[in-house]
């Protein structure tokens, strides 16, 4: 009995040295991580289309290659974190929120509409187990407008691209300095 005993205290304590322990830190650092090296290469990957092709090498890009860039970044972290970009004006259903998104990105609009400090990241404990990190997409870019501005001003050829290839195409309608979305990682133990 005591054999038995001491053998599962030794057991237990192995499988609780070995357990990752998921702080917050830690979730935020990943999280930072990861949102930082998905928008350093959109964007580097952005330049490079608007070179080839100007607006349409940009629409191309973002219908095209950016899901691409998504995909490649979440598998790079593994199983237990993922990366996505949600808006609450999507085209792309990959990128509707949801349910449970809806209130963080009302939220990032509320806190950019009361011109108060927007914080770089919400975290939100979904359960014990699961963290999920939203950092804010703001319309900072000349380039962004192109596609996401007023949709009167968003170039026609483009406009075209996005209806032929998105049924809801509600991604038009962002000024300078609005949040258009956010990018979110889902951390779990």
């Amino acid at each position: 009995m005591k054999k038995i005993l001491v053998l599962s205290l030794i057991l237990l304590s192995f499988l609780f040295a070995n357990a990752e322990e998921l702080t917050l830190e830690k979730v935020k650092e990943v999280a930072s991580k990861a949102t930082s090296e998905l928008n350093s290469k959109l964007k580097k990957e952005l330049k490079k289309a608007k070179r080839d092709d100007k607006i349409k090498g940009m629409a191309s890009f973002c219908i095209d290659d950016s899901k691409k860039i998504i995909d490649k970044i979440d598998k790079k972290y593994g199983s237990k974190v993922s990366i996505k970009r949600v808006s609450l004006n999507n085209r792309s259903e990959k990128s509707k929120a949801l349910e449970n998104e809806i209130n963080i990105l009302k939220a990032f609009d509320l806190i950019q509409k009361s011109d108060a400090y927007q914080p770089k990241q919400i975290v939100q404990i979904v359960d014990e187990n699961t963290y999920k990190v939203y950092s804010p997409i703001e319309m900072r870019s000349r380039d962004c407008k192109k596609c996401h501005g007023l949709e009167k001003k968003v170039d026609k050829d483009s406009k075209k691209k996005f209806s032929d290839v998105y049924k809801n195409n509600n991604g038009y309608g962002h000024k300078s300095g609005e949040i258009r979305g956010a990018v979110v990682v889902t951390i779990s133990k």
